[in-house]
């Protein structure tokens, strides 16, 4: 009898084993060869493409810090009535001396900007400053520009190689937008807007100023970085 029970008991742990012994290797044919570590660790990461850097390296850019200097306080000159270049048969009280306009923009926006500030300067006031504020050639096409003017973008004005220039960029942005002259030094004096991209280092549409292109494109790159 006790024979029996060993017996029965020494085939119950053979037949367990087994079990054991097949079930490991079913896993093991299931789930795959494993990893070698060594080779994993070996791996190189993957490279981010180029397109993704070019994208980017604009964002990585140190932008300069070159705030212009250019105010617009207060104006001697009584409140003017100007209409809607628009909406038909729309008026607008603009009053220089306050700097304050009845437009819906200056309402949401420009009226909460510092005194002097081109932040306050709806289109209405710029008109107005444009004809009465005594400011540049080059600085009033900047201010009468509705198409393009940013009231946040920096805004240096000054004189590249003699000729007027107006530069115009924000932060983030690739675009940097030019104003200069485009006749002739004896002639009465017209300006026209140029664009320039920082990254690809060219003027779009291959428009570029006429007299001073070269020495812009030099001064971009002391601002931005040396590969303008």
């Amino acid at each position: 009898m006790w024979l029996s029970v060993l017996l029965l008991i020494l085939t119950g742990l053979l037949v367990a084993a087994l079990a054991g012994l097949f079930g490991g290797a079913f896993r093991a044919w299931d789930a795959g060869p494993l990893p070698d570590p060594q080779i994993l660790s070996s791996a190189p990461p993957l490279a981010p493409s180029p397109a993704r850097r070019r994208e980017e390296s604009w964002v990585r850019r140190p932008w300069p810090y070159i705030r212009d200097r250019l105010t617009f306080p207060p104006l001697d000159f009584p409140a003017v009535i100007i209409h809607s270049s628009i909406t038909p048969g729309k008026c607008y009280r603009v009053d220089p001396a306050t700097l304050t306009c009845t437009c819906n923009y200056f309402l949401l926006r420009g009226a909460r900007a510092a005194l002097g500030s081109k932040e306050r300067l709806c289109r209405h006031l710029r008109r107005v400053y444009a004809e009465h504020g005594g400011l540049s050639a080059i600085v009033n096409m900047v201010l009468m520009d509705d198409v393009h003017f940013c009231e946040t973008d920096q805004l240096w004005s000054g004189e590249v190689e003699g000729v007027p220039v107006a530069i115009a960029w924000r932060e983030g942005d690739p675009w940097v937008t030019l104003y200069t002259r485009s006749n002739a030094l004896n002639q009465l004096a017209e300006f026209e807007r140029y664009n320039f991209h920082l990254d690809r280092a060219e003027w779009a549409d291959g428009r570029m100023p006429r007299f001073n292109a070269a020495a812009i494109r030099q001064m971009l790159g002391g601002w931005f970085g040396s590969g303008v």
